[in-house]
């Protein structure tokens, strides 16, 4: 059962939107397509779909400081149904959110922004179902 924490879990699913429209536009309009920025912007927004799905449903000790989207995942998994996808997801999407502050550090083609958007999408999705 949802807190009443729904108006501060909006703002965390505002972020989540705004990256995950940032990374899609560029994907959709920027050549050469800015791929590691583009992969971060899912990253962030699934990590921050997930963390307005921990202020709505509470989580023990307040807001984790983590960006592991799987660790996130792992609040709240005792207070909401998690289909296993999302774990998957998220072993995909965090490396990126260290990626983009290291250069080098992940070879990306034009497929892995693809799935990453698809990835997002679904985290965004499934916060904005929960928050409604």
């Amino acid at each position: 059962m949802p807190h009443e924490n729904i108006d501060d879990a909006k703002v965390w699913l505002s972020y989540a939107q705004d990256d995950f429209g940032v990374a899609r536009h560029l994907f959709n309009t920027y050549y050469p397509k800015p791929l590691s920025i583009i992969c971060y912007h899912c990253q962030q927004a699934a990590e921050k779909s997930v963390k307005a799905l921990i202020v709505l449903y509470g989580s023990q000790g307040g807001m984790p400081k983590k960006h592991d989207i799987f660790l996130l995942l792992n609040q709240i998994r005792n207070m909401v149904n998690i289909d296993e996808k999302f774990y998957d997801y998220a072993d995909i999407l965090s490396p990126y959110g260290v990626a983009m502050r290291y250069p080098n550090e992940l070879v990306l083609e034009e497929r892995h922004a693809e799935r990453a958007l698809a990835m997002a999408d679904e985290f965004v999705r499934w916060a904005e179902d929960s928050l409604k």
